[in-house]
């Protein structure tokens, strides 16, 4: 059962990048536009001041994080999802 087995940061992340500015620009507007309900939340999510990285997966997952806490995933270049806990956490 390999689709049971726990996520191992060792085994399973290939690189982690922090994102410039103008990145984070390019994916807060690609947020808005997928999700237009978030806008007002955007600040909050992703404060400026923070660091956003890119967590590089296998299987071209892709994980955004701010301060460390997993916010969206989204595979090879597809759209962003949102994770439970974010969605728990405000409720848009």
């Amino acid at each position: 059962f390999h689709s049971l087995d726990r996520f191992d940061e060792k085994d399973n992340v290939s690189n982690c990048i922090q994102l410039k500015t103008s990145v984070i620009k390019g994916i807060k507007n690609q947020l808005i536009d997928q999700f237009p309900v978030i806008e007002p939340w955007l600040n909050q999510i992703m404060p400026k001041k923070d660091p956003v990285k890119i967590v590089r997966c296998h299987e071209h997952i892709e994980i955004l994080t701010v301060n460390g806490e997993l916010l969206f995933f989204r595979q090879r270049e597809g759209i962003f999802y949102p994770t439970l806990r974010l969605l728990h956490k405000c409720k848009f």
